[in-house]
């Protein structure tokens, strides 16, 4: 089975997923999607989802990191990213929106706006806010003030340092609330103006620095044309899920899965899997042919088309 990730450069979420993929010691391909729409090489295998990053396993798609995570180790057979169990995923779960939202608005602030385009390539931020707008439904990209978020980052920081008495989080190996803290405070060191607020912290250096040590994994490089090349020539696989469905909706109904938060796009397809953890949709496109598309059950909603 083939592994294709879509993704950009200087997207955090993918580098969680980048860093993830390192630990798991896996061989994949780089896709490089724009980082703006339109993205149309990508869109007949996410059904119109448009946040990144999207991963690709054969005819097989997963939306969302937190369930490209629970595909990577399903397919590596390696549950240690999960074996904290409810403690992890609840810190994770944290790290993936609140500081998220808190080291967005630090670099979205005016004075560290700039160092942050600087690693985004050959876009303009006329065109990257109009994008943004979009996909948040005309909602602000900074969601607090550049001062409140360095307020609660200290703390929160503070809580971090004080809490890393291992290698990792929760013990000698890394956890899925690692990478998903990780992935947050990477976004800030690479921003000039901002990395400056994670060195008064002394264990979060070297923290980060074993969790880089892991990598990326074995990469290569493709193209859009040829993911889609790759999903057309394989046929999709269900994994084995313990249905949990929603009242009034049945296996083999035709659907809309749609992030509740923001890219509030629905994608459509017939339910052929249902989980506490994850929903997948069966599709067909002319690019892909027959197609499975993965969302996680947290945080989208399910829905009769």
């Amino acid at each position: 089975m083939a592994i294709y990730l879509h993704h950009y450069d200087g997207s955090l979420f993918s580098e969680k997923v980048r860093a993830i993929l390192g630990y798991l010691d896996l061989e994949w391909f780089s896709v490089e999607t724009s980082v703006v729409m339109p993205r149309p090489l990508l869109m007949p295998l996410t059904g119109g989802y448009r946040r990144t990053p999207n991963l690709q396993i054969d005819a097989n798609v997963h939306c969302d990191t937190a369930e490209i995570a629970r595909a990577l180790v399903r397919h590596r057979a390696n549950r240690t990213l999960f074996a904290p169990g409810f403690a992890a995923h609840r810190v994770a779960e944290w790290a993936d929106g609140q500081l998220f939202r808190l080291v967005v608005a630090l670099n979205f602030a005016p004075e560290a706006v700039g160092s942050m385009f600087g690693n985004l390539g050959e876009i303009s931020m006329q065109d990257f806010a109009k994008d943004r707008a979009e996909l948040s439904g005309g909602q602000p990209i900074q969601s607090v003030s550049a001062a409140a978020a360095a307020a609660h980052l200290e703390h929160a920081l503070t809580e971090l340092d004080e809490s890393l008495s291992a290698d990792f989080l929760f013990g000698q190996d890394p956890s899925i609330a690692d990478f998903s803290i990780y992935h947050c405070l990477w976004f800030l060191r690479r921003n000039a103006v901002n990395a400056p607020l994670l060195d008064r912290f002394p264990k979060l250096a070297p923290w980060m620095e074993r969790i880089a040590g892991f990598g990326h994994g074995r990469v290569r490089e493709a193209s859009g044309e040829e993911a889609l090349a790759a999903a057309r020539a394989k046929e999709p696989v269900l994994p084995t899920l313990v249905t949990a469905l929603p009242k009034d909706i049945a296996l083999g109904d035709r659907v809309d899965v749609t992030p509740v938060d923001y890219g509030r796009v629905p994608v459509r397809g017939e339910l052929v899997g249902c989980s506490a953890h994850e929903i997948v949709l069966a599709r067909e496109t002319p690019e892909t042919g027959g197609i499975m598309t993965h969302f996680p059950r947290a945080g989208f909603e399910l829905s009769r088309a």
